[in-house]
């Protein structure tokens, strides 16, 4: 049987339970059904007095072990070192780390044309959720730099990463430089008028394969209570549901990623919204959607579970806003 007829065939049986007022069911036939694997290990955390010992040099040392994590969480919220797969890059890293895309930026080298280039077997140094990643600009001092992301001189100069040796310590426009600790809240974009549930102007039409969205949010799931915010070591939304309650896209959009993804989401859905919006939403214990799927707002992606790094169920939801991750509340009906 075709996927159309069997999108067809569910959406009139959601219609039907709605109109009598039933309870909404899962997808009986999901695409995607496969049993959880047993999460990989994640790389322990840098301690601080660690991140300090390294010398400048010791841009991509092999100095620590790749072993669990004693934190659990939905992603490891502190600085660690990772190996460079082949088939990694900075989008996807960032993806897969819960980093915005500009602080992944940190972790090549502070200049060059290859500032963005990753070396396969190459182990870098990934930031902590609340480091920030700044470009010089140009009229920049460090002086200025350190006073206006309220950190010192010092506390930079002591980021191995950074490379500054004796003073006078001097700074040149599109340098990269790492300020530890500097990033203090989930970068939230203004505030919208208005944010609505409007329906999907595409569903049933034969534009229904229309990858953008339109910029206004539904909530990913609905009954649940936000057992965790966002603050700076965690800028997403836990969203605290049954297990087994459908997944829905918070907008209309494409998938780009749709299954296991080792580092701590477990079974995950990302969407790219062709806008400036992507949206992920992890620890599903099933997927609908395949990766390259064109979805529509409301539809039903997964349900939701409790698998990656996590202490009870919930869904786990982000939204980046042209890569950087913001607060979800500031896109969700109010």
């Amino acid at each position: 049987m075709k996927k159309s007829a069997v999108r067809v065939g569910f959406l009139a049986s959601v219609l039907a339970l709605v109109l009598h007022g039933a309870v909404f069911a899962a997808p009986a036939t999901p695409v995607i059904t496969t049993p959880t694997p047993q999460p990989t290990a994640t790389p322990r955390p840098l301690t601080l007095e660690e991140r300090m010992a390294l010398s400048p040099g010791d841009v991509f040392p092999l100095y620590l072990p790749f072993v669990a994590s004693e934190s659990p969480g939905s992603f490891n919220a502190e600085s660690f070192t990772y190996l460079v797969k082949p088939e990694d890059t900075l989008w996807s890293l960032a993806l897969d780390f819960g980093r915005d895309l500009d602080t992944m930026s940190c972790v090549t080298t502070p200049t060059g044309a290859d500032a963005e280039k990753l070396t396969p077997g190459q182990t870098i140094v990934v930031p902590a959720l609340n480091d920030l990643c700044y470009t010089v600009r140009k009229g920049d001092t460090l002086a200025g730099i350190a006073r206006r992301n309220k950190v010192t001189v010092e506390q930079i100069v002591a980021v191995p990463w950074n490379g500054f040796g004796a003073p006078p310590y001097v700074v040149t426009p599109k340098q990269r430089i790492l300020l530890p600790g500097a990033r203090t809240d989930a970068r939230p974009r203004a505030d919208r008028a208005t944010v609505s549930r409007p329906e999907d102007q595409w569903g049933g039409t034969e534009y229904e394969d229309w990858p953008f969205g339109d910029g206004k949010f539904v909530w990913p799931v609905e009954g649940g209570w936000i057992s965790q915010g966002a603050h700076a070591g965690h800028i997403a939304l836990d969203i605290a549901v049954p297990l087994g309650t459908p997944v829905r896209a918070s907008d209309r959009g494409k998938v780009i990623m749709a299954g296991w993804n080792p580092t701590g989401y477990g079974f995950r859905v990302v969407i790219d919204h062709g806008t400036d919006y992507v949206t992920l939403y992890a620890h599903l214990s099933d997927i609908y959607v395949e990766t390259g799927e064109v979805v529509g707002k409301s539809q039903v992606i997964g349900i939701s579970g409790a698998n990656g790094n996590i202490t009870g169920p919930h869904l786990h939801f982000e939204v980046r806003d042209y890569g950087w991750l913001i607060d979800p509340l500031r896109v969700l009906p109010k």
